[in-house]
């Protein structure tokens, strides 16, 4: 049986599973090379695999060594994006590893659209051994997959790759708070209260934090040594950009925005949840709690920090806001 088909049949074996509407094997630069499922063009599927790399790269930069999958969760459907080279293959990569037949780590993920009640966290259990025979036929055929299997013309790779250049109309209006450029002490204190309750109810938690538009922490809980506060806030910026280009594979699959992103690996979940203009985001490892009563806690924090939020955005709307009085206030500082 050639390579091709190999792929396409396990490809075929996910998406018989209920719930799940499509499947695509893409390389880590984001080259597409299998799909199955509700498909309309070779341009979708490739700017799909663009972005679901996208999102991947990010989850293997805030996670290196023991990313399972990452979980992208929406009032329309659940992406699920998973490396072949995880820890539930561990015994198949060593196995490649004495054979010298792999030279690169997690050079491969498959990126499944399902319904937004599924499992999918019981669907990537699932589907371990297709992905196993998956990930066994691609390292040992021998091929680069350079070009994709899917093949593009030079052309047709300019013009996709153009559609990527999109920007908002130079009209739009942005509208400026003083509430994005300071933070009331109330406020803070509030949240600092509630993210420490968080802790006391997870033993485990490893940090927390509530960052504003752009990934700037304005409130945050950590159980480690001090210097790890340098390295929440680069933890920020990277879950705040997963959150974006989460948006942006949500909206090409379909037409929606990101609600929640868990990240499963094998010692800790991240979560990283959506609130107005700001996200809450937490590391947890698996000792303590099972992910179910997580899902049932971290709610409750949430919109929480959700009215302490909105509550200092309508007191900040009803400030006045003089620019000069800024200008003067950072000039005396």
């Amino acid at each position: 049986m050639e390579l091709k088909e190999k792929i396409n049949q396990s490809l075929e074996e996910i998406k018989r599973l209920k719930g799940v509407e499509n499947v695509v094997l893409t390389q880590r630069d984001g080259n597409p090379i299998q799909s199955t499922g509700i498909w309309f063009s070779k341009k979708e599927i490739f700017n799909v695999s663009s972005a679901t790399s996208a999102v991947f790269n990010v989850g293997i930069h805030l996670h290196p060594n023991d990313l399972k999958y990452i979980l992208i969760e929406g009032k329309k459907a659940k992406i699920l994006i998973a490396p072949l080279n995880n820890p539930l293959h561990a015994n198949l990569d060593e196995l490649i590893k004495e054979m010298n037949l792999i030279d690169k780590d997690n050079e491969f993920f498959i990126a499944i659209t399902a319904h937004p009640h599924v499992n999918l966290g019981g669907i990537f259990l699932q589907t371990s051994e297709s992905l196993k025979k998956i990930k066994a036929a691609l390292i040992t055929s021998g091929k680069s997959f350079k070009p994709p299997l899917i093949e593009f013309d030079a052309k047709e790779i300019k013009k996709i790759l153009e559609g990527f250049n999109l920007k908002d109309e130079d009209n739009t209006i942005y509208n400026i708070s003083n509430a994005s450029l300071s933070i009331p002490s109330i406020t803070t204190k509030e949240l600092n209260d509630t993210l420490y309750a968080f802790s006391l109810t997870l033993p485990d938690l490893k940090y927390a934090f509530v960052s504003l538009d752009g990934g700037v922490i304005v409130s945050k809980v950590f159980k480690k040594m001090k210097e790890q506060e340098i390295i929440l806030d680069n933890i920020s910026a990277m879950s705040y950009s997963l959150l974006e280009i989460g948006d942006r594979c949500a909206w090409l699959l379909k037409k929606m925005k990101v609600e929640n992103i868990l990240i499963d690996c094998k010692s800790s979940f991240q979560f990283i949840n959506r609130l107005n203009h700001a996200i809450f985001s937490a590391e947890i490892g698996k000792t303590g709690q099972k992910l179910g009563l997580l899902r049932l806690i971290l709610p409750q924090f949430s919109n929480k920090i959700q009215e302490i939020i909105n509550e200092a955005s309508r007191m900040s709307q009803e400030a006045t806001f003089d620019i000069q009085d800024l200008l003067g206030e950072i000039m005396i500082k």
